[in-house]
C-alpha cells in the first residue's frame, strides 16, 4: 500500500512540475514579447508615430483570432486576453516615452520595426497561442494560485502590476472549443 501512495505521489508531482513547466513557458513567451516595446516605442519616438495604432490593432487581433481557432481555442475566449497584451504593450511604449521626455533617447539603437520586430511579434504571438491551446488540452488550467508565477515571470521593464493582473484574469478565461 505504501509503495501504491508513493507512486501516485511521484506521478502527481510529475504532473505537477510538467504542468508548472509548461506553464512557465506560456508566461516566459508572454514576457519576451513585451521585451520587444522598447524598441517598438524608440522606433515611433524617432519617426514620430503614434504609440496608438487602431488598424494594426485591429490586424493583430483578428490574425490572433483565427491562429486560436486552428489551434482550439474559442475565438471569443482569447480576445480579451490578446487585448490586454496590446494595452499593456501600448502603456509600456507611453512609459518608455514619458521616460524620455527628460532623458532623449537618441542614442540607443533600436530593431527595425517593419523587418525584424513584428515578424518577431507575430511569431511569438503564434507560439503562445499554441502552447496556451496544448496546456488546455493537457487538463493544464491558469488558476489563481499561479498568478505569483506569472507576476514574477512577466516582468518587463514599465508593466504596471495592474497591467499584469488584467492579462492574468483574461488568460484564466480562455477556453478550449467544444467538440
Amino acid at each position: 500500500m505504501k509503495l501504491v501512495v508513493t507512486g501516485l505521489l511521484c506521478l502527481t508531482l510529475s504532473t505537477l512540475t510538467v504542468a508548472d513547466t509548461m506553464s512557465n513557458g506560456i508566461f516566459e513567451l508572454i514576457n519576451q514579447r513585451l521585451t520587444y516595446m522598447q524598441d517598438v516605442a524608440l522606433f515611433k519616438a524617432r519617426n514620430h508615430s503614434a504609440v496608438e495604432d487602431l488598424i494594426r490593432e485591429q490586424q493583430v487581433l483578428e490574425k490572433a483570432l483565427v491562429d486560436a481557432q486552428q489551434a482550439g481555442l474559442q475565438p471569443d475566449s482569447i480576445a480579451d486576453f490578446f487585448q490586454a497584451q496590446m494595452d499593456a504593450a501600448k502603456a509600456i511604449q507611453y512609459r518608455y516615452m514619458a521616460e524620455w521626455l527628460s532623458a532623449s533617447p537618441e542614442n540607443k539603437k533600436y530593431r527595425d520595426l517593419a523587418s525584424e520586430v513584428r515578424p518577431k511579434l507575430l511569431e511569438l504571438g503564434d507560439q503562445i497561442v499554441i502552447q496556451i491551446s496544448e496546456y488546455l488540452k493537457d487538463g493544464g488550467t491558469f488558476d489563481n494560485k499561479m498568478q505569483k508565477d506569472f507576476v514574477r515571470t512577466v516582468n518587463t521593464t514599465h508593466l504596471s502590476e495592474n497591467d499584469k493582473k488584467k492579462m492574468f484574469e483574461s488568460l484564466q478565461m480562455i477556453r478550449l472549443i467544444k467538440n
